[in-house]
C-alpha cells in the first residue's frame, strides 16, 4: 500500500504533494508491524513491543500532521514526537516490571486515541468552513479514537483475563492485528478522498474567480507557476490584445512573450521579490512596463500589475492583469523624443549666440583697436615694428577667419544644407592640401608638418567634409605645438577601413577639457595656444558630426605635457 502510494505521487497525484509523506507515514507503520507482529520471537518482547508500537504511533501523529498541514494548519509536531518519546519509555520499563499487561494494552489505547480524536476535530471544523462533501475520513477517525479510547477504559478500570490481552498468543491477537490494519487502509482511502475533495474544490473556485474576472475586464489576465513553468490560465481578452488565442497563449513560455530586452527587465525585478516572498509569504503588488508580443510579429507596450500566490498545492504562481498602454506609451515617447530635440536646439542656439558674442566679437574688436594705434603711430614706427604688428593682425584675422568658417558651416549643417557627396579621396594628396593652408603658421611658429601617407591611401568620403575635419584637427596640432615642434599625419588601414592619425608633441589636453569635446550641450573649456591661439572646440564638434555622415568615427588619446593624437576611422576606398 505504501508502494502503491508513493507512485501514485509521483503520477496521478503529482500536485498533491502531501500524499507522498502519508506513503511514509503508512510504510512506517507497516515497519512497526512487521517488528512488533511478525518479528515476535526472533527478537527479545521488549523491544518488538516497544519498537514497534512506537511506529505505529509515530504514524498516527504523522498522519494528523498531515491532515492540520494540508488544511493550511499549523501543528505542533514537537509534541508528538515527544508523547511517542514517553510511550516508549513507557513500553520499554513496564516489560521488566510486575505491572499486569492490561496497563500496558490500556496506555496503548489512550495516545493513539487521543491523535485519533483529535485529527477527527480538525476534519469536522475544516469539513464545515470549507463545505467539503467528503465526511468519510471524519467518521472513520472519529469511530477508531473513540473505540481506543474505550478500550482504554476497559482496560484500565476493569478485570481482563490474560486471554483477552493482544498481546497474547491465539485468535484475540490475529484478529487485534486484522482490524488494525484494516483501519489503517480505510483511513487511507479516506484521506485520498478529501485530498482529492479538497483539491476539485480548489479548482471549481478557482476557476468560478478566474472566469468571473475575465468576463468583466478587457484586461488581460493570466497565471504563470514556477513549479511547472508554464501558464496555468489566460483570460479570452489575450485574442483582441495579441491575437493569439487562449490555447496559444498557454502553450507559451513566459520568456517568449515580451521582448529580449523587456523580459529581462522583468526577470531582473521578478527573482529579487520571489526571494522576499518564500520568506514573508507577504502578497505584494507589482506594476511593469513591458513590450509583449503580438502574433503578427508587432509588439505593443503593456502594463503588468503582478503579485505573487501559493496555490492549494503550495507552489508558487505569478497572477498577472495586463493593460494595453501602447497609446500612451508612444505618445511619452514621442514627447521625450521632441524634448530632447528642443533641448539639443535651445544648446545649439546657446553656443552660437556665445560664439557670435564672445568668441568673434572679442577677437575683431581687439583687431580694430590694433588698427587704430598702427594708424596713429604709422609714421614713427619703424619698418620692422611695422611688419612684427603686421604680423600678429594677419595671425589673428587668420584665427578670426577659421573660427568664422567653422561656425557658418555648422549653422549649415544644423539646417541640412550641406550636400553630402561620398567619393574615392587621396588622403595624402589632401593632407597636402591642407597643409598648405597654414603656411604663416607653420613658419611663425617653425614647426615642421610631416606627411607620412602612402600614395595609395584612399579613403570613401566626401571630400570638402573630410577636408574641413582635417583643417581643424591639424590647425589644433600647429595651435598647441611648442616653436620648433613637429606634427605628423599618418594612416592605417585594417578590416576594410583607414585610420587616419594627427598628432603633436606639444603641451597636451587635461582629462577635464577633453570630457568636453564633441558636446554641443556642455560647457566647453578650451586652453589658449602656445603663443596665445584662441579655440572654441567648436571644430571638434562639427568634426564629428561629419564623420557621423561619412560612417566614420574619431577619438583622442593625450597627455598633460606630451602631446595629443586625433585618429579619425573612415571606410576603406579603391
Amino acid at each position: 500500500m505504501s508502494a502503491g502510494l508513493w507512485f501514485a505521487s509521483g503520477y496521478y497525484f503529482k500536485k498533491l504533494k502531501l500524499v507522498k509523506a502519508w506513503s511514509l507515514a503508512t510504510l512506517l507503520q507497516a515497519f512497526g508491524w512487521i517488528v512488533m507482529g511478525a518479528m515476535r520471537g526472533l527478537i527479545p518482547d521488549w523491544i518488538s513491543i516497544s519498537f514497534g508500537n512506537t511506529f505505529i504511533f509515530l504514524s498516527i501523529v504523522i498522519y494528523h500532521f498531515i491532515i492540520v498541514s494540508l488544511f493550511g494548519k499549523k501543528s505542533n509536531w514537537k509534541l508528538g514526537v515527544f508523547f511517542a518519546l514517553v510511550l516508549f519509555v513507557s513500553l520499554a520499563l513496564h516489560q521488566f516490571t510486575t505491572i499486569p499487561q492490561q496497563y500496558r494494552v490500556s496506555l496503548l489505547s489512550l495516545f493513539p486515541s487521543i491523535q485519533l480524536l483529535l485529527t477527527a476535530k480538525t476534519i469536522f471544523e475544516e469539513n464545515r468552513k470549507q463545505r467539503l462533501t467528503g465526511n468519510f475520513i471524519f467518521y472513520f477517525f472519529l469511530v477508531s479514537g473513540l473505540f481506543l479510547f474505550g478500550r482504554f477504559l476497559i482496560y484500565t478500570f476493569t478485570e481482563v483475563s490474560v486471554s483477552q490481552i493482544a498481546f497474547g498468543k491465539g485468535p484475540i491477537q490475529d484478529i487485534t492485528y486484522l482490524f488494525f490494519y484494516i483501519v489503517s487502509v480505510m483511513i487511507t482511502f479516506g484521506f485520498l478522498s478529501m485530498c482529492i475533495d479538497i483539491f476539485i474544490k480548489g479548482q471549481i473556485q478557482d476557476e468560478e474567480k478566474y472566469k468571473s474576472l475575465a468576463e468583466n475586464s478587457t484586461d488581460i489576465i493570466w497565471v504563470w507557476n514556477f513549479d511547472l513553468e508554464k501558464f496555468t490560465y489566460v483570460s479570452p481578452s489575450i485574442a483582441q490584445v495579441t491575437g493569439f488565442t487562449i490555447e496559444e497563449a498557454i502553450d507559451h513560455h513566459i520568456s517568449s512573450v515580451f521582448t529580449n530586452d523587456s523580459y529581462l527587465k522583468f526577470t531582473e525585478l521578478l527573482n529579487p521579490r520571489m526571494e522576499d516572498f518564500r520568506k514573508s509569504n507577504m502578497k505584494i503588488p507589482y506594476a511593469y512596463e513591458l513590450e509583449q508580443k503580438r502574433k503578427d510579429g508587432s509588439t505593443i507596450w503593456i502594463e503588468a500589475n503582478t503579485v505573487f500566490q501559493k496555490n492549494q498545492n503550495s507552489e508558487i504562481e505569478l497572477l498577472g492583469v495586463s493593460r494595453d498602454i501602447d497609446s500612451r506609451k508612444k505618445s511619452e515617447q514621442e514627447m521625450n523624443r521632441y524634448f530632447n530635440d528642443l533641448q539639443l536646439l535651445n544648446h545649439t542656439k546657446d553656443k552660437f549666440f556665445s560664439i557670435i558674442s564672445h568668441d568673434l566679437k572679442g577677437p575683431i574688436g581687439g583687431m580694430n583697436t590694433f588698427i587704430g594705434m598702427l594708424l596713429e603711430d604709422m609714421e614713427t614706427r619703424s619698418p620692422k615694428r611695422m611688419r612684427n604688428d603686421l604680423n600678429l593682425l594677419f595671425q589673428s584675422s587668420g584665427e578670426v577667419y577659421a573660427l568664422l568658417e567653422n561656425l557658418l558651416t555648422w549653422a549649415r549643417t544644423q539646417t541640412n544644407e550641406i550636400s553630402f557627396l561620398p567619393e574615392n579621396v587621396s588622403v595624402k594628396s589632401l593632407v597636402d592640401t591642407v597643409a598648405s593652408y597654414f603656411t604663416f603658421m607653420i613658419e611663425n611658429k617653425g614647426i615642421r608638418i610631416q606627411n607620412l601617407v602612402k600614395n595609395d591611401v584612399y579613403v570613401f568620403a566626401d571630400e570638402n567634409m573630410l577636408e574641413t575635419i582635417l583643417r581643424n584637427l591639424v590647425s589644433n596640432a600647429i595651435k598647441y605645438s611648442h616653436i620648433g615642434g613637429q606634427v605628423t599625419i599618418s594612416t592605417e588601414s585594417t578590416d576594410g577601413k583607414v585610420s587616419i592619425q594627427v598628432e603633436d608633441f606639444g603641451t597636451g589636453i587635461s582629462d577635464e577639457i577633453r570630457s568636453t569635446f564633441f558636446q554641443i550641450d556642455a560647457k566647453q573649456k578650451s586652453m589658449p595656444g602656445t603663443l596665445g591661439e584662441r579655440g572654441t572646440a567648436l571644430g571638434l564638434i562639427l568634426c564629428k558630426e561629419f564623420l557621423e555622415r561619412n560612417h566614420g568615427q574619431i577619438k583622442v588619446e593625450s597627455a598633460v605635457g606630451k602631446g595629443s593624437k586625433f585618429s579619425i576611422t573612415l571606410p576603406m576606398g579603391k
